[in-house]
């Protein structure tokens, strides 16, 4: 893969006659006397991506791709791709100009969910695609994929293998994937449903504030629930569906950041005065247009602790769209984009039990609003290929990359 960074220029013809240099390098890294690493180009780098999506409603900050980066545990400056523009071929310009495009690997474990003769999938995802405007149509971000993925391929059968790739696009960019790369579409199933929220409850706090079934509910706190949350993940997540693997520092570092105060638990008080509580279940909902989307959700089923999603999300989700600036309690009705596999679970409990734990659920208007955005490429013909995993005839492996790991 060491051979596959090394740096390049590329010579671009416009249709006016007129040539444009780029010089394709990685971000500069620097070693100090004492060893650390003091990365040159990221604060150009993230106030490069920020004005590129400067046009958005709600345009994120350099901080939010300077978070991406230094709060991923898997982060490296090496690939994290950029082409300069180089006007007169320089030396100071190769090292110094302008960032007129960019693309990311970011570095993934893919779970494989319950099939036992299919091991966890090395890969790497491709994410803050952008060009300056002043540089689009010049094909500089089909040079930058094409050049991550020769790094990604290039890695199969090394100690850095990364097996496969994936990215999410909007429906206007698949056919340039497709194409340019290779990557297929896997289905995603989500579903959208009515939520009356004046059958949610929003009491919260865990200090003086449990309800009849010996259950509070308070914010999630770092890096204390860290690993209780890692191994319910894994148990609700990664061992059901193909999804992002997450270690502990994981989630201490990248989950706490991403998802801040909008995280929180269920949990079951100790029973000592010095014992820790148990985290039963977890949320954190975020608004996408005119409606609320199911970013990050988990329940326990394990014998011990084994709750109803219904009970659940009854609890958490108000307490969710309070913060959200929902009147909770009142006569109205949100919708809620979730995974399928969520909603089904609670028409199943709504089925199997009696009482009122559903009536916030309008199951009857829910529709599939099903994902296709997620595209995968497989670069090592030994192992099976996410797209295969999920569309094999015996046990299909369902597929949901949580919103809290996009990239």
């Amino acid at each position: 893969m060491k051979a596959a960074l090394q740096p390049s220029n590329h010579t671009i013809t416009l249709s006016n006659g007129s040539t444009h240099t780029y010089r394709l390098r990685s971000l500069q890294i620097t070693t100090s006397e004492e060893g650390q690493q003091h990365h040159v180009d990221i604060q150009s780098w993230t106030k490069f991506c920020a004005s590129v999506f400067s046009y958005k409603a709600s345009p994120p900050p350099p901080s939010y791709f300077a978070r991406h980066f230094y709060n991923d545990p898997r982060r490296d400056a090496g690939l994290v791709r950029v082409l300069i523009h180089c006007p007169n071929n320089s030396e100071e310009e190769q090292l110094h100009g302008e960032i007129v495009s960019s693309v990311r690997i970011f570095r993934r474990t893919l779970s494989t969910g319950p099939s036992g003769d299919v091991m966890p999938i090395e890969a790497g995802g491709i994410g803050e695609v952008c060009t300056s405007p002043n540089h689009q149509r010049r094909g500089l971000s089909k040079i930058l994929l094409k050049d991550a993925i020769k790094i990604m391929s290039s890695s199969v059968k090394e100690a850095d293998e990364m097996a496969c790739s994936l990215l999410h696009a909007s429906p206007d960019f698949r056919p340039v994937y497709s194409k340019v790369g290779g990557y297929e579409s896997v289905r995603s199933a989500w579903s959208i449903v009515p939520i009356k929220i004046k059958h949610l409850t929003n009491e919260k706090s865990c200090d003086d504030n449990v309800d009849n079934n010996g259950w509070c509910v308070r914010q999630a706190k770092f890096p204390e629930d860290a690993s209780q949350l890692q191994q319910l993940h894994a148990e609700y997540s990664e061992k059901r569906f193909i999804t992002i693997m997450r270690s502990v520092q994981y989630w201490k570092e990248y989950v706490s950041a991403e998802l801040g105060d909008t995280l929180w638990v269920l949990a079951k008080p100790p029973s000592t005065a010095d014992g820790e509580d148990t985290i039963l279940a977890w949320i954190s909902v975020r608004k996408r247009g005119d409606r609320y989307q199911l970013r990050e959700f988990g329940v326990d089923k394990s014998t011990n602790n084994s709750v109803l999603a219904t009970l659940v999300m009854r609890r958490l989700l108000g307490v969710s769209l309070d913060q959200a600036g929902e009147n909770v309690g009142t006569e109205k009705e949100v919708s809620l984009l979730l995974p399928t596999f969520v909603l089904s679970e609670m028409k199943q409990e709504t089925i199997s039990n009696e009482g009122d734990a559903a009536l916030f659920l309008n199951i009857e208007k829910a529709t599939e609003e099903n994902d296709n955005g997620w595209m995968y490429v497989n670069f090592d013909e030994s192992q099976q290929s996410v797209l295969e995993l999920t569309t094999r005839e015996t046990d299909p492996i369902p597929h949901l990359i949580w919103p809290t790991d996009s990239f």
